[in-house]
């Protein structure tokens, strides 16, 4: 068997999940761990055990649901972004238009927390000199417009880099 070696672009994140699934013996799909799946040989060698790809895909279709992807119309309070549509494509990508941000980062969605019936989902937008600009919230149904999405807008502090509340948003599904 070949030496495990970590690649050089594999980033502190994917190591920490690395060693964190090795020592808890987690189940961590490839894709979380290094784009290259790197780390994923490694946790396997060390008694971690790597989910397998049905697993994965089971997870991956989880994190973005059908139902979510397509086209929203978005009125935000956030400057720049005060009426827009922002695209959500079945891969995990998106896109938009606005004057505030350029391109799409990506989407991803979870079952709401306590049973509730809808969606929390995250939205990342990248602004011109690409900074995040997120739509966190969640999703219902509405009886008027269908499905709904509704939340904060956040974008990183400019003293801590962190992110900060910026503004609040509302969008249905078109």
């Amino acid at each position: 068997p070949e030496p495990c070696r970590a690649s050089s672009n594999m980033t502190a994140t994917a190591l920490l999940l690395a060693f964190l699934a090795v020592g808890d013996g987690l189940r961590v799909p490839r894709a979380r761990l290094s784009p290259r799946g790197g780390a994923v040989s490694c946790v396997a060698r060390f008694g971690g055990t790597p989910m397998r790809p049905e697993e994965e895909e089971h997870a991956r279709a989880a994190e973005l649901p059908s139902e979510l992807a397509g086209g929203w119309e978005v009125r935000s309070s956030y400057s720049g972004a005060e009426e827009t549509w922002v695209e959500l494509l079945p891969d995990g990508s998106a896109e938009g238009s606005a004057r505030s941000f350029s391109r799409g980062r990506g989407w991803r969605a979870a079952p709401r927390e306590g049973g509730k019936v809808g969606w929390r989902l995250t939205v990342t937008m990248e602004d011109k000199i690409s900074s995040p600009l997120t739509f966190d919230g969640t999703v219902r149904e509405d009886e008027y417009v269908g499905l709904s999405y509704s939340g904060r807008v956040l974008a990183p502090s400019k003293r801590t880099g962190q992110p900060a509340e910026v503004g609040e948003f509302r969008a249905w599904q078109r």
